[in-house]
């Protein structure tokens, strides 16, 4: 008696889903509105103004759905975009994004949807901005096969980040002389000197060493895995004189209670076991926190240039 009860619900549940079920479109990956599509795009790219008025209705309309408050565009907006874009962005494309593509949802009498899942890349050649904007695109099509409405998701953020490339902000001060700036020299003098204990005395415990030239790309060792590579320096090379190149510059971020440090050098380096000296440079950043010690390194030295 339960099995059939448990058949009987069973039943009814799948006559009930099959009731709820009503067809309201075909969604195709191949369809003559994507074909649409992509002159559209094709026209947008190529800053063909002719073209892109072709394909759109009278009452065309085009919205940027991530803006806090969109409001409807018309075809000369989109127009004065593809003029500055295909005329200013070297290497300009809109393509697929990675291995989607274009589904088209036909509704029949209602209509035809195109939805669009691409990427805008390019380098603005007044700025060197790069473009690599992913978006997400709705076109609605009318009765007559035109595209009455364009509905764009992408990063605003983006654009604006292209626009302000074109003035001057502020992101903190230079400093040519500062006390801070003492960091960068003594770790520079304890080289010279050989005096790992006080050069290790300089950092936090927790600070963290990038040699950016001679290891792998995020790859960094603590201050005592760097203390250690020095020693085996130390081994087969003198430091016979560091030189400052220049000046180091203090970077004072806005918004941030650390002081970044640049400094370049000149090493005179000499091989113990043949005697030669070359003189090597070196490029330095230091970051220190606001009680003056360094919490991070990066250093681009080529091992390679050291005399054999």
């Amino acid at each position: 008696m339960k099995i059939l009860l448990f058949l009987l619900a069973l039943l009814f549940t799948a006559f009930t889903f099959a009731q709820d079920k009503s067809q309201t479109g075909k969604i195709y990956d191949k369809h003559p509105a994507i074909t649409v599509v992509e002159s559209f795009n094709k026209a947008f790219i190529e800053g063909n103004q002719d073209g892109l008025k072709s394909l759109v209705s009278d009452d065309f309309k085009w919205w940027e759905m991530n803006t806090m408050m969109p409001t409807p565009l018309t075809i000369e907006n989109l127009i004065g975009r593809s003029e500055y874009l295909s005329n200013n962005v070297i290497g300009f494309s809109v393509t697929n994004n990675g291995v989607s593509y274009s589904d088209a949802l036909d509704f029949g009498k209602d209509g035809v949807d195109v939805y669009a899942y691409q990427v805008l890349k390019g380098f603005d050649k007044n700025t060197g901005y790069k473009y690599e904007i992913p978006r997400n695109s709705i076109f609605t099509f009318n009765k007559e096969g035109k595209i009455s409405v364009l509905s764009v998701s992408d990063s605003q953020l983006k654009w604006e980040k292209a626009s302000n490339a074109f003035g001057t902000s502020k992101n903190g001060v230079l400093y040519k002389d500062h006390p801070m700036i003492s960091k960068a020299r003594l770790l520079y003098a304890y080289l010279e000197l050989s005096d790992l204990t006080s050069m290790k005395e300089l950092y936090t415990e927790d600070a963290r060493i990038f040699d950016v030239i001679n290891t792998d790309i995020n790859s960094s060792v603590s201050v005592e895995e760097e203390m250690n590579k020095l020693k085996e320096l130390f081994k087969t090379h003198e430091i016979i004189k560091v030189t400052e190149i220049g000046h180091p510059d203090l970077l004072d971020y806005e918004g941030s209670d650390t002081s970044t440090i640049i400094s370049w050098w000149k090493l005179t380096v000499k091989n113990k076991k043949s005697g030669k000296i070359k003189e090597v440079l070196n490029h330095s950043l230091i970051i220190v926190n606001s009680i003056g010690k360094i919490i991070a390194e990066q250093y681009y030295f080529n091992k390679l240039a050291l005399p054999n």
